[in-house]
């Protein structure tokens, strides 16, 4: 949970093709060590637990296979070794610090483990001098998974790395992923952490108003003059895996309106329906009371949701135009 307090403007927000997680390329960080050893041999999987659950495409997991190839898949065994570009449709859910065909039977080793305790607890898995099946060479990288959802590539850049023939990136879904580099050179860059983050919330907020009442026309085809009531809409969206906590929104109105008249502050569920929502007062214990300016509406927790099914909720508040 965190908190958040939103100010009155449009936002939106892009995330390369991923529905959760957002990337950036972060300075190069120090390899952790871990104890668990896996005697991987040559296109072989584990599957091993990670002491917590671990949040990816809106999905909660406990456990993870590991390919010797450089791919984590949540769904099967899958032994592939000939990469593909993504997204790879036999495995939706999966994650790609570098698949590559490498043989972990001919040197090197994959080690794995926990690390930390509590928010701060999280799984490292790493490939250390593996030789690749057909070059040789000397193959070193770490994939980190954190408690909160997020994930970290680190790559030891004096080590065979290069990306000339690896995928490297993550597939939430056959949808939505990221393809950071496909046999490619140009596009990796080892001296570079890639991290994977996954938002606490993926907020926007939209404000819109309709006149629900003048002193001419009553509630029938009302008109914004002198004396009209005017209803404001804020809809607030979270897009994000996790839920957010304590989203309290501020407007202050502008000389034009009789701030001593604000009532009817409500917070409901779902869209805004500016027009169709009954005049009521349920405005949050955080929030403001009527008649005081600014405005604030305290919408309490929006649940997580995604960009193709958010959690929603409308506040509302009335005022009359001078």
């Amino acid at each position: 949970m965190v908190r958040i307090v939103l100010i009155i403007l449009l936002s939106t927000y892009s995330f390369a093709g991923l529905q959760y997680l957002s990337k950036s390329l972060e300075p190069q960080t120090v390899f952790e060590s871990v104890s668990g050893s896996w005697n991987a041999s040559d296109d072989s999987t584990t599957n091993v637990n990670l002491g917590f659950t671990f949040p990816f495409n809106g999905s909660t997991y406990s456990n993870v296979w590991i390919n010797s190839n450089g791919m984590l898949s949540f769904s099967s065994s899958n032994r592939a070794y000939s990469n593909k570009s993504l997204p790879y449709t036999y495995e939706a859910q999966s994650i790609y610090p570098y698949w590559d065909d490498l043989n972990p039977r001919d040197g090197g080793s994959i080690t794995y483990g926990s690390i930390g305790t509590g928010s701060n607890q999280h799984f490292v898995i790493s490939w250390n001098a593996v030789p690749h099946y057909y070059s040789g060479g000397n193959y070193s990288f770490q994939i980190v998974l954190y408690e909160n959802g997020d994930i970290r590539f680190r790559y030891d850049s004096s080590s065979s790395v290069s990306g000339s023939s690896a995928t490297i990136g993550v597939q939430e879904n056959t949808s939505n992923y990221d393809q950071h580099s496909y046999n490619s050179t140009g596009t990796f860059d080892a001296s570079k952490d890639i991290l994977y983050t996954l938002p606490s919330a993926k907020m926007s907020l939209v404000k819109s108003s309709c006149v629900i009442a003048d002193l001419i026309n009553g509630t029938s085809n009302a008109k914004r003059i002198p004396g009209s009531t005017i209803r404001f809409a804020v809809e607030v969206k979270n897009e994000g895996a996790i839920a957010a906590d304590n989203i309290i929104v501020t407007d202050t109105l502008a000389s034009d309106f009789d701030a001593t008249s604000i009532e009817n502050l409500q917070i409901q569920d779902g869209v805004c329906d500016c027009l169709g929502v009954a005049s009521a007062s349920n405005n949050g214990a955080n929030g403001t009371a009527n008649g005081v300016n600014p405005v604030k509406l305290d919408f309490g927790t929006v649940a997580g949701g995604s960009v193709a099914a958010p959690t929603v909720k409308c506040g509302y508040f009335e005022v009359k135009v001078l």
